[in-house]
């Protein structure tokens, strides 16, 4: 849509709004004292956490998480709120950076500009460019001040026309121009259903803070394959969905909790094991149960198979029927950072929407749930190889291989959760996890395939997108003994590997470059090559999920050793024939004639005259009884050769 100022003219007159707010403002107060508002949600407190074993896998229950803070601001006691005017205006570095996101099956990003005067804009969807029939839910929606949306709930492989008008308390815009997104054909994938409160809509941040919910979500999709749609409410607000204060709480979570067998949810997860994560992790299993059922949130149980629907409401509590996999929500009275890097004094919001939609996505300790039944999580616990703990007492930690690599330390301070990462109380930290227990300001990080909350999510129940296959590129600093390989990059990949070959089928392999882990690197310097030979290389990436099929081919040839120049022969008044060896893998030589010994300069036509694949060559048109030097250089595709030895002649 073009940026244009919105016109005094395309507004209703003032009045009119008056009127319509004094007709609905006493329906609405009356509401609002009955303790109907919008946006109000609660989150269940821990005594609802303890559940009777006995619980219906089919009835869900409440679990919440609060993300605690690290150091404080100088002068402020621990806890304390930081609190902010609701109409805060952004500062400049806060303004919203355009929202970027892959289309999915279900879903795709609309954009548009900006209009100057614009306090909102309303946006219609549809599957035909006239507009004649709307997607349900985006007929003049009104999406609050932004310019971007995620739009959900669609068909996989289809075509969707958006189209989008501006307002303020003056009126409303004509449609702007009419835009188009389309939906992809796969079924895989997962897929997060943002539903975005008062609380957000309703804030003069609303743009900053649903750019940053769209980029986390983005992430999201991007890293896992699982067919399933996640619906989360975000929220920003300095209280909890049922109204009680945050408090210290930086961020927090409610998702509603299913009890499953212990067999059904262990043969499920097995069953399920797709990447090299799940593989590993498979073997590290109980034989027996250790717990009656296991506890889920609703959108892990789904990731694994299991009638697990969403069973949140707005206002926290939870039944079947309700719409939510989760709440999210960003306390507004702490100071965040809504672009990267944050300040030394403000809190990364993009890294508190991912630590919360992990615990939604079912991240968590039975520590924090109470009871005997186990979280996914706590089959990955241990305190030495082949010793598992799920208690608060002694060292916990994430492994996946049976205890015997220390993937990450689990919090065991009570004043924190016991499903968060062990994290110093001090800021700094030098490793700023995600899923940290203790938050710092000024610091960031996101889940990654290779980060311990990528692997953790991977081995109960979602499955970590394999690294797409990178693009080799032609070799470089080509020697008779060695070159350069290179290659792209890949999003996710942690590290590549490596195959080189005399045979383009890799029927063989050069010794020590078969599949070799090169790091996360995009070159590598191949040696120990033989002149004037042609080689080949691939490359896979490769991630905590898995390796990725083989790139495409290069070859590649050596330098060719030098030739051996010999002796001139047929020599006459005025000419002579040339010799020199023959080099393995030349496929031209070049020739220099000189009446100077060191070259400095040459006879005419013969500097680096190129001659083909021969070993002689018929020099002529020279003066009598004078002295000439020549050499030659072999050369293919892969450069030229150093110079041979100088040959001396006298013609007649």
């Amino acid at each position: 849509m073009k940026r244009e100022s919105l016109s005094q003219a395309a507004f209703l007159h003032l009045r009119i709004l008056v009127v319509l707010v004094l007709f609905f403002a006493g329906p609405l107060l009356a509401l609002l004292a009955l303790g109907f508002y919008p946006g109000g949600s609660a989150s269940a407190q821990a005594s609802t956490q303890n559940q009777s074993p006995s619980a219906s896998p089919f009835q869900p229950v409440a679990g919440e998480h609060i993300s605690r803070r690290g150091d404080v601001m100088p002068g402020t006691k621990a806890g304390a709120i930081y609190e902010q005017p609701w109409a805060e205006n952004l500062a400049p570095s806060e303004v919203a950076p355009r929202s970027v996101m892959a289309p999915t099956r279900s879903s795709f990003m609309a954009n548009w500009e900006s209009m100057s005067g614009a306090t909102g804009y309303r946006l219609d969807v549809s599957t035909s460019p006239s507009f004649n029939s709307f997607v349900s839910g985006y007929e003049n929606l009104d999406v609050g001040n932004i310019t971007s949306r995620i739009v959900s709930g669609l068909s996989p492989g289809t075509n969707y026309y958006y189209r989008v008008r501006a307002y303020n308390v003056l009126g409303t815009t004509s449609n702007s121009e009419v835009m188009t997104g389309t939906t992809l054909t796969t079924l895989t994938g997962l897929v997060i259903h943002p539903t975005f409160d008062i609380s957000i809509t309703g804030n003069l941040k609303s743009a900053a803070v649903q750019s940053v919910i769209n980029q986390a979500i983005a992430k999201y999709q991007s890293l896992f394959k699982d067919a399933i749609t996640v619906s989360i409410l975000f929220r920003y607000s300095n209280k909890a969905p049922n109204g009680t204060l945050l408090g210290s709480g930086v961020s927090r979570s409610d998702f509603p909790v299913y009890f499953i067998a212990w067999s059904t949810f262990i043969n499920a997860l097995k069953a399920d094991a797709k990447t090299a994560n799940d593989t590993v992790a498979k073997a590290s299993l109980p034989a027996s149960a250790l717990s009656t059922n296991i506890a889920v949130s609703s959108a892990n149980g789904r990731t694994i198979g299991q009638i697990t629907p969403p069973g949140m409401f707005a206002n926290g509590t939870v039944a079947i029927g309700g719409p939510y996999d989760g709440i999210v929500t960003l306390n507004s009275g702490i100071s965040y950072a809504f672009t990267r890097p944050p300040s030394s004094s403000n809190y990364d919001a993009q890294r508190q929407i991912e630590h919360e939609t992990d615990e939604v996505l079912g991240l968590g300790s039975r520590l924090n749930l109470g009871g005997s039944n186990l979280r996914p999580q706590d089959l990955f616990s241990w305190s030495a190889a082949g010793q598992r703990n799920f208690t608060s007492s002694g060292t916990r930690y994430f492994s996946i291989n049976s205890g015997t690599t220390n993937i990450v330390n689990y919090n065991q301070d009570s004043r924190f959760d016991f499903g968060d990462w062990l994290s110093s109380t001090s800021c700094p930290q030098a490793k700023p996890y995600v899923q940290n227990s203790f938050v710092c300001p000024g610091q960031y990080s996101d889940v990654t395939a290779s980060s311990p909350e990528g692997i953790s999510l991977d081995v109960i129940g979602y499955d970590l997108i394999l690294p797409a296959v990178p693009t080799a590129k032609a070799a470089t600093n080509i020697t008779k003994s060695g070159f350069t390989a290179n290659w792209s990059s890949v999003v996710g990949a942690t590290s590549y590997r490596l195959d080189v070959s005399t045979s383009i089928t890799f029927s063989t392999y050069l010794s020590g470059y078969q599949n070799l882990d090169l790091g996360s690197v995009i070159s590598r310097s191949v040696s120990g090559l033989s002149a004037g030979r042609i080689y080949y290389y691939r490359v896979r990436a490769h991630n905590s999920a898995g390796t990725s099929g083989n790139s495409n081919i290069i070859s590649v040839a050596t330098v060719p050793a030098a030739p051996t120049a010999s002796a001139a022969t047929n020599l006459t008044k005025n000419g002579f024939t040339a010799h020199w060896s023959s080099v393995v893998g030349a496929t031209s030589y070049r020739l220099d004639v000189s009446i100077s010994s060191s070259f400095s300069s040459y006879l005419s036509g013969y500097q680096n005259l190129g001659m083909g694949n021969v070993t002689s060559w018929n020099i002529t048109g020279l003066t009598t009884r004078t002295t000439f030097y020549y050499r030659v250089r072999a050369h293919d595709s892969g450069g030229t050769s150093v110079n041979s030895n100088v040959i001396s002649v006298t013609t007649l």
